[in-house]
């Protein structure tokens, strides 16, 4: 199959299962754990094909645990500990959403910043509410160093409804930072 063009992975991000292929690196998840508590355990939904989540939960001491590929559709209140923490797949992303929503636990997903744009999604996000933590410069999911959108952690029960915070995040076009440089200098800003 040939290597898509980033063009062609935004016209279909979130639109098919091609596009659901994004793994968060473990680094990303930092300025996150700001905002949670470290005693609590949380459920990573999608670690059945990746568990880069869980891989920088566990570097930076948080606890999580792995799906291990069961279906989170499955998944009851008690099966999602004290929240679930994942980067779902953007084609089914308002399959996640509702299912977090209805299990009534905290979450944090993972997803495109134009997820913030959507009939349903803003139906539910007006009812239920949803906060973000938006990073400033693209996650590079694949190394390439030329992402081909923005993310943010959609986050409920974790920050105040409706509050925007935004991450400094290290630019994946600094060619003269290493990845080391790069995965230390996340900064919080406008709380």
């Amino acid at each position: 199959m040939a290597k898509k063009t980033h063009l062609e992975l935004v016209r279909n991000l979130g639109r098919n299962a091609a596009s659901d292929e994004c793994y968060t690196p473990p680094d990303s998840v930092e300025p996150l754990l700001r905002y949670l508590d470290k005693d609590a355990t949380y459920y990573e939904a999608t670690s059945g094909k990746s568990g880069l989540i869980v891989e920088g939960f566990t570097k930076f001491g948080y606890n999580i645990k792995p799906s291990n590929g069961r279906d989170f559709f499955d998944c009851a209140t008690s099966d999602v500990y004290d929240g679930v923490i994942t980067n779902p797949p953007y084609s089914i992303k308002d399959k996640f959403i509702r299912h977090c929503y209805d299990l009534g636990k905290p979450f944090a997903l993972f997803l495109p910043v134009a997820s913030f744009q959507g009939a349903g999604r803003g139906k539910m996000f007006m009812e239920y509410g949803m906060s973000a933590l938006v990073y400033n410069n693209r996650v590079d999911f694949t190394g390439g160093g030329s992402p081909p959108f923005g993310n943010a952690w959609f986050m409920h029960g974790f920050l105040p409804p409706n509050t925007i915070y935004w991450v400094d995040n290290p630019s994946t076009a600094n060619p003269r930072k290493t990845k080391e440089q790069q995965s230390s200098q996340f900064n919080i800003l406008f709380e």
